[in-house]
């Protein structure tokens, strides 16, 4: 039976982050991910705001300069724009400064960083459960862990073994690559595209990553059938590399630390609700696990201190954009309604929707 003083499940950039902070603060790591390669499947729409654009949406600029670094050699494509298209093709432009990557070599890049700073990657070990010390792998094996940290996900094994049951809607996802025009900006389709939710069409190096996220799939139709009529509609296509998956929606839990297991990533449900972005988020929380988790092991500091660090640097910005979401989600299902609201708060409202923050005149008008 192996031992050690951190073990991180979950090879995304949630674990591997958490893997690189417990590492680099002196904790024995292990750093475990099912898949026979890490970032494949494409689980995700591959864009990153700047680490500026970060700072703008989260208070926690030390964090973010020790957690948020982009390996240069996963970027695609610069970006300085995004685009919300009405469901009637009205236009609604903003800069947003960032980046395109491929998720491929990101999640591999960030994983080899915490096996440079001393964890140990394994991989494909499948997890079945924890209980206490305990991670149960599915070969019949046990790893013992002073902490272990759940970064498996939105389906998380980790989650699911302590008994964390968030609120929170989950979104069903397609993504696949497409060739196409290219530019240097974002562009998110709202309304009969994908009901309740929206599609997208990001720039990479030679092509587009393009997809779509709802909150249920209407009834006689299927989410590929979905991301066919909006390749159609946008002259797109054929569709390569098709993946599906799921994405939390909710307001930020209330905590995060079970016994000896924390949560981070879009297993904590961690995850931007107007815009759906985890990365970020997954970084800065997957930090935060492996720092207390070290901390904790190395110098007896109570793993409590994770739950006070991200809710100070996370909590509140997450909870007002759910609060935005469950307001907006009120007229996304109705196509004449979501058009007069875009065009009502207009193209800065649509910025500072994206940026976690209330419309100016919603705020007026509330």
């Amino acid at each position: 039976m192996d031992r050690f003083d951190v073990a991180v499940v979950g090879a995304g950039p949630a674990g591997s982050l958490a893997a690189r902070a417990a590492a680099e603060g002196g904790a024995r790591t292990v750093l475990l991910d099912h898949r026979p390669e890490l970032g494949h499947p494409v689980q995700c729409g591959e864009f990153l705001p700047s680490a500026r654009e970060l700072l703008d949406l989260f208070p926690a600029p030390e964090l973010i300069a020790s957690a948020f670094e982009v390996p240069p050699t996963t970027v695609l494509r610069e970006t300085r724009w995004m685009t919300c298209v009405s469901p009637y093709g009205h236009r609604f432009r903003f800069p947003l400064e960032g980046c395109t990557v491929s998720r491929r070599a990101f999640d591999k890049a960030l994983a080899v960083r915490a096996e440079g700073a001393g964890a140990e990657l394994r991989y494909p070990v499948g997890v079945t459960g924890v209980h206490d010390d305990a991670v149960r792998c599915a070969d019949g094996t046990e790893i013992r862990a002073e902490v272990i940290v759940g970064a498996d996900g939105p389906i998380s094994t980790v989650g699911r073994s302590v008994g964390f049951l968030p609120a929170r809607t989950m979104f069903r996802m397609i993504t696949a690559t497409v060739d196409g025009p290219l530019s240097d900006g974002i562009d998110l389709y709202f309304g009969h595209a994908a009901p309740h939710g929206y599609s997208w069409r990001f720039p990479r190096a030679h092509d587009a990553n393009v997809g779509l996220g709802v909150r249920s799939v209407p009834r006689g139709t299927s989410l590929d059938r979905l991301l066919d009529r909006f390749l159609r509609e946008q002259g797109l296509g054929p569709a390569r590399e098709r993946t599906h998956w799921w994405v939390p929606v909710g307001a930020p839990p209330e905590r995060l630390v079970f016994g000896r297991a924390v949560l981070a990533g879009d297993a904590a449900n961690l995850v931007m609700a107007t815009n759906g972005g985890g990365i970020p988020t997954a970084m800065l929380s997957g930090w935060l696990a492996g720092a207390s988790a070290a901390r904790h092991v190395r110098e007896g500091v109570p793993l409590a201190e994770y739950d006070r660090a991200w809710r100070s640097a996370l909590f509140d910005p997450l909870l007002r954009a759910a609060r935005i979401q469950h307001l907006g989600d009120r007229v996304a299902g109705i196509d004449p309604l979501l058009a007069l609201g875009m065009r009502y708060i207009g193209a800065s409202g649509l910025d500072a929707m994206m940026r976690l923050r209330w419309p100016a005149r919603l705020r007026r008008n509330s």
